[in-house]
């Protein structure tokens, strides 16, 4: 190693005396290594065997009761966390969560003022460096000093906690690294100065020695930052095959649908607390991502890849609190209902819509927030018993909408159902004129029809219909409209 840095900080006119301080500061890290932790290494071993043949289930990394805290600000408040062997734990959270200062706790590079930390059974702090190194793998948010180091020159610093004291790299290192690159898919940059890298292909490197480390845990914050789509797969197809094979991976991830993905487990966080953990399906809820990150969100599973999705929306705000004895019945269908769906569900509305076929927007809408609706075949015509569930929706609505959806003679049968709403608003975005293809069957209809509202738009109509709702009084809510 120290024969690989002289070399080179001589190919690219490193300063003699840099290259000095560097010789003498690894040396008393490799000689404070080997004197202070020779014996903390067989106790590790020992102790570790004791422990297996008494608990068959010891984690591989542990995080108890942490607390670091940086003047007056905590920056991780009692933090415990598990991570059992073969298993992708994600950590998620906003900026400032305490996710990055969990990472460098739980390796060691910070030293927690209360808790511990057990990396499989043995306390982080009875542990030598070196010892770690060989269990632990870190890949940091910020990169370490490469400058004047080739890519695979930095994939073999991984080997470094394998090797005696100045031990140069063998045949055996050359080839553990040479199979890091192949995995991480970096041989291309072997060569290359680490400094003539993207942001990108430089995260892959790292990780390729991180990898090359041959660790049992592998810590990486953010290892998806600064990747593009193809490689963030990638990444984490990596991360999750080598899981399958035994490893343990602990990673800080901003995508929380990746997260859902990927991870077997997941833990979110915010101002230094764990705010929920467990199984995705527990931790990535509406409700749970607005505590944390401050945005409304739809959450629901993906049909493609059959893990949970998040559809973020909007920052959050005050909402309006409203009966949800109230009943409002959308007719809507080609998208034109799904976010007043969500909307009016939000403000605690009891939400109904149809008739919708299948492969509908607004279909798949209703199936994701859970809203009973009338399901009809798509592009056919509404049967008798579709035309009879709707009438009664509409009959014991409080509220009538009838979004802004194009008619046409498939669907023009539901429109006689109409008469029968309590209260009618019409969402007017476009004119009828340009939405009806009945030949002007629909636009006839209409002429008869008095609606309470004419909103412009789905903005418009919540607010219409908020008023209208707030009007209503809970004994009234819901009654059947007297003939």
């Amino acid at each position: 190693m120290l024969a690989r840095l002289v070399g080179s900080a001589s190919r690219n006119r490193i300063p003699r005396t840099i290259v000095l301080e560097a010789e003498q500061t690894l040396c008393k890290i490799i000689l404070s290594d080997w004197d202070r932790n020779l014996y903390n290494v067989e106790t590790m071993n020992e102790t570790k065997a004791n422990k297996t043949k008494t608990d068959g289930y010891i984690p591989a990394l542990e995080a108890q009761g942490l607390v670091y805290q940086v003047q007056a600000k905590r920056l991780l408040d009692r933090v415990s966390v598990k991570a059992q062997r073969g298993t992708f734990v994600g950590l998620i959270g906003p900026n400032g969560a305490g996710k990055s200062t969990l990472l460098k706790t739980a390796s060691g590079l910070l030293r927690a003022q209360e808790g511990s930390v057990s990396l499989e059974g043995i306390d982080l702090t009875s542990t030598s460096t070196k010892q770690v190194a060989r269990t632990l793998a870190q890949v940091s948010q910020t990169p370490p000093y490469t400058y004047g180091f080739t890519g695979v020159e930095l994939v073999l610093m991984g080997r470094y906690p394998h090797m005696g004291r100045f031990q140069v790299e063998g045949a055996e290192d050359r080839r553990i690294a040479a199979e890091a690159m192949e995995l991480t898919q970096t041989e291309e940059f072997a060569d290359r100065l680490v400094e003539t890298l993207s942001g990108g292909e430089r995260q892959r490197v790292f990780i390729a020695a991180a990898l090359a480390q041959q660790p049992h845990v592998l810590l990486l914050d953010e290892p998806t930052s600064n990747l593009d789509i193809q490689h963030q797969l990638k990444t984490l197809d990596i991360v999750q095959g080598l899981v399958e094979q035994g490893m343990t991976a602990v990673a800080a991830i901003h995508d929380l649908s990746l997260a859902a993905r990927y991870c077997s487990s997941l833990v979110l966080m915010s101002d230094g607390k764990v705010l929920a953990e467990g199984d995705a399906e527990d931790v990535l809820t509406s409700a749970n991502i607005e505590a944390a990150f401050g945005v409304r969100t739809v959450v629901f599973r993906d049909p493609f890849t059959g893990t949970l999705s998040v559809s973020l929306l909007d920052q959050a705000t005050p909402k309006e609190s409203v009966s949800a004895a109230t009943r409002v019945h959308l007719v809507c269908g080609g998208g034109t209902g799904a976010r007043l769906m969500y909307e009016l569900q939000r403000v605690g509305l009891t939400v109904t819509a149809g008739p919708l076929g299948g492969g509908d927007t607004d279909r798949s809408a209703a199936d994701i927030l859970g809203i009973e609706y009338v399901p009809v075949t798509a592009f056919g015509p509404i049967e008798n018993d579709a035309r009879s569930m709707h009438l009664e929706l509409v009959e014991i609505a409080d509220i009538v909408v009838l979004c802004d959806v194009p008619f046409g003679p498939s669907n023009t049968a539901m429109l006689g159902a109409l008469s029968s709403a309590r209260k009618l608003v019409i969402i007017e975005g476009t004119s009828l004129m340009e939405r009806d293809f009945t030949g002007g069957a629909a636009l006839h209809f209409f002429e008869g029809l008095s609606p309470v509202a004419r909103p412009k738009g789905t903005g418009e109509a919540v607010v219409a219909i908020l008023k209208l709702a707030s009007d209503i009084t809970p004994e009234r809510a819901g009654e059947v409209k007297d003939d």
